[in-house]
């Protein structure tokens, strides 16, 4: 330890005191102080509705179906705007049940044991002081919404990278990714 860290440790006392206390509480005690100083506003809440993917590379005269939780139509509140986004994306690429009702006997597979390939947007609005909810210190902080929803083929026998090629090609996600100064983010998540 320097001189300088010596020095600083007067100023900063008070945060590394918050701190220890912060430490010393069990787990229950922790979370209840996080819960009674945390904003439940601010928490991005996305709707989701039945609806149905297409595995990739599944080919055939009838393609193959597996019911999914699709994001829904009409978001409001905290994070509507990313949900919106993400839903209009991922359109091609996702069946809802109005659309799976009126196809010429689809072929319908139930199961729990398949992981659907996913998007997660993430909004990055620039952030404002704020103060830490543990130390009480100030700093920028950014106000982040994200959404993840799954998504498959949109024609028969497409793999996963062709999929995630057409959707990064996609005006909407260009314009989405390009929003808060750049600072907005997408990551895809492969099948299985």
């Amino acid at each position: 330890m320097g001189f300088r860290d010596l020095q600083r440790y007067e100023s900063n006392k008070s945060r590394f005191d918050k701190y220890k206390a912060w430490l010393a509480m069990s787990p229950d005690q922790r979370h209840a102080a996080y819960a009674a100083i945390t904003d439940e506003t601010k928490r991005a809440k996305t709707e989701r509705e039945k609806g149905y993917i297409s595995p990739f590379g599944s080919a055939g005269a009838t393609k193959i179906y597996i019911p999914a939780r699709l994001i829904k139509d009409g978001q409001t509140g905290q994070g509507s705007g990313v949900a919106n986004a993400l839903r209009g994306i991922l359109a091609p690429y996702t069946t809802t049940a109005t659309e799976f009702a009126a196809l010429n006997d689809p072929l319908l597979i139930e199961t729990s044991q398949f992981k659907a390939a996913k998007l997660t947007l993430t909004a990055v609005l620039p952030g404002t002081k704020k103060n830490s909810r543990i130390t009480g210190a100030a700093y920028n902080k950014p106000d982040v919404d994200s959404v993840t929803c799954a998504f498959g083929q949109n024609v028969g026998g497409q793999p996963y990278d062709a999929a995630v090629l057409g959707i990064k090609g996609l005006q909407a996600f260009s314009t989405f990714i390009e929003g808060n100064g750049g600072k907005n983010r997408a990551r895809f998540t492969p099948e299985g």
